[in-house]
């Protein structure tokens, strides 16, 4: 066979990785069908057996602080112990947590249309929010090759993925359902975990505008996905709970974020868009890679 038309080659690893991944859509595949069909089934028994109710945690309250320092402390824990995981492990862990992501995603939508749902799709928990995609992005990247385009979703997963988290972990929406509090929390913690392992493994904070731009170019896209299908999805969501509002930046609800929210006030929504564009590139992500700076000096002198 000419080279031209060889088929790619593909290591034992990256055939597990795509088989754990087959059979864990056949599975949401299988809870979706068997909640349709029997309403009252056994997935929907199990995510009933988890509904709790509860004062809704307050922000910096103890349920609150306790994640945050479970948060804090995990990060820390990374930061100082990521140089002793081999590098060739980086894909098995970063697929792991990507598994777990989708786990939890799976149980969140099975809870809000069993438990919470009324009949209709609740189009607030889309998972296409900032936040979801390091779902898709855990278990895509270990499939890739090495490239361009690996190395370009990693330094968005390090930089943007672990501000997305960090921001949730410190202004929160927590809920009344304790399992959902907890999802919330144990999502955002795994992101910022595994961000930060990322950048230090790659050698993340060498140089600034190689390593910002394509994380930037791809925030942009995200960004653009959310704004066409806020605006496209939203006439088809009146039946559902709670509005469709990706990025909390849709431009029929007006955002709840602290600075964006004066400037949609003052200059309406798309002057808001890009002040949130801004200020995650040149405070969040910036912020995250001067981390990585600083602990990257640090480390080589101790060195």
């Amino acid at each position: 066979m000419s080279a031209r038309f060889k088929r790619p080659h593909l290591d034992p690893k990256t055939c597990g990785r795509m088989a754990v991944l087959g059979i864990l859509l056949l599975f949401a595949g299988v809870v979706w069908l068997e909640t349709s069909l029997r309403p009252d089934g056994i997935f929907a028994t199990l995510a009933q057996a988890t509904h709790v109710t509860v004062a809704t945690p307050r922000k910096f309250g103890v349920f609150h602080l306790c994640a945050l320092g479970i948060c804090l402390s995990l990060a820390v824990a990374v930061l100082f112990l990521a140089h002793r995981v081999p590098g060739e492990r980086l894909d098995d862990i970063v697929f792991g947590v990507g598994v777990a992501l989708l786990l939890l995603e799976i149980y969140k939508q099975l809870y809000y249309h069993t438990v919470l749902g009324n009949g209709y799709y609740n189009f607030s928990v889309l998972p296409l929010q900032f936040c979801s995609y390091a779902m898709y992005l855990f278990l895509l990247i270990p499939l890739l090759p090495r490239g361009r385009w690996k190395d370009a979703l990693y330094t968005f997963c390090a930089l943007y993925q672990t501000m997305g988290g960090c921001i949730v972990m410190v202004y929160p929406v927590l809920y009344g359902e304790l399992s959902l509090s907890i999802h919330t929390m144990l999502w955002h913690t795994l992101m910022i975990a595994t961000g930060i392992l990322i950048g230090r493994q790659q050698g993340y904070g060498r140089r600034y505008l190689a390593e910002m731009l394509p994380a930037t170019a791809i925030f942009f896209g995200t960004v653009s996905i959310a704004v066409v299908l806020n605006v496209l999805l939203t006439p088809y969501t009146e039946h559902s709970a709670a509005p469709l509002n990706l990025f909390y930046m849709s431009p029929y609800i007006k955002t709840h974020y602290i600075i964006i929210g004066d400037v949609w006030e003052a200059f309406g929504w798309f002057p808001a868009l890009l002040c949130y564009m801004a200020l995650f590139v040149f405070v969040g992500a910036t912020l995250v890679w001067l981390v990585l700076r600083i602990w990257r000096v640090l480390d080589g002198r101790k060195r």
